[in-house]
């Protein structure tokens, strides 16, 4: 019992001390530490255009659907500015109608696409290592103009932190992304060995072909049977002719 008082008083003093930073922040730099909007309402999308034009240094992203072309002039304004920026987005974009990587390519704005047993869900917006825009507002005009979303965005060095790792495990190809609970309560799981993000340049993965060793069938890079292959039985082709010469056949669902 004495536990549960001294957990409901620790969290009751967690969320006074949250209010308090918020009030303080707005008193003095004039805007709060978490702001939320909702779309289609809100201006959202100009939000983020809005604190990605006051960018002075870094500027990343992870988004699933990135299809906005006001957002993605943002970005490239802000490269422009000299300021570094990098676009992580799901191994399927460019699949997508309207998609803004090639855009964004022809920009020189680095982007990689990102593949494994799952999809790259991530909607989120690192600005000078402070500044943090996450929510399930994917960039596109259909979020802004009609789907009810939601941003936040958080002005905190060690929230920003905490996003910025994971979008450099998503760069460098070193996020663990399969998991399997432990047992049929489901309240704990373990990491799937051999499932690691496959993360490519998007430049060249246009070029790149996956095969199974074992299935002997090859797949697009944006394919989702691509992203279930271990590493240990995965092949890769620069041209389709090569894997079809080393005895691999074509996917049916991906039709390389």
């Amino acid at each position: 019992m004495w536990d549960m008082r001294n957990k409901k008083c620790a969290t009751l003093f967690f969320v006074l001390c949250l209010i308090f930073l918020i009030k303080l922040t707005a008193a003095e730099t004039g805007r709060p530490l978490i702001e939320v909007l909702f779309s289609p309402s809100d201006e959202c999308a100009q939000r983020i255009i809005s604190e990605i034009d006051q960018a002075k240094n870094t500027v990343i992203v992870a988004m699933y659907y990135f299809t906005s072309r006001p957002l993605a002039q943002s970005i490239v304004d802000a490269s422009v500015r000299g300021v570094d920026v990098k676009v992580c987005m799901d191994g399927s974009e460019p699949s997508y109608e309207y998609s803004k990587r090639v855009y964004l390519e022809n920009k020189n704005i680095p982007v990689k696409l990102i593949t494994g047993k799952g999809i790259m869900h991530n909607k989120f917006c690192v600005i000078d290592d402070e500044i943090v825009i996450t929510g399930s507002f994917n960039w596109t005009a259909r979020a802004d103009l009609e789907n009810d979303e939601n941003i936040l965005i958080i002005r905190s060095r060690e929230i920003a932190k905490e996003y910025k790792e994971e979008f450099c495990r998503l760069w460098e190809g070193k996020k663990v992304d399969a998991f399997q609970y432990t047992d049929e309560t489901r309240a704990k799981k373990r990491p799937l060995e051999g499932f690691i993000t496959v993360s490519l340049p998007s430049k060249t993965s246009k070029n790149i072909y996956i095969g199974h060793k074992g299935t002997k069938k090859f797949h697009l890079l944006s394919c989702k049977w691509a992203g279930k292959i271990k590493p240990e039985n995965r092949v890769e082709f620069s041209t389709r002719q090569e894997a079809i010469d080393k005895g691999y056949i074509p996917c049916k669902v991906c039709k390389p």
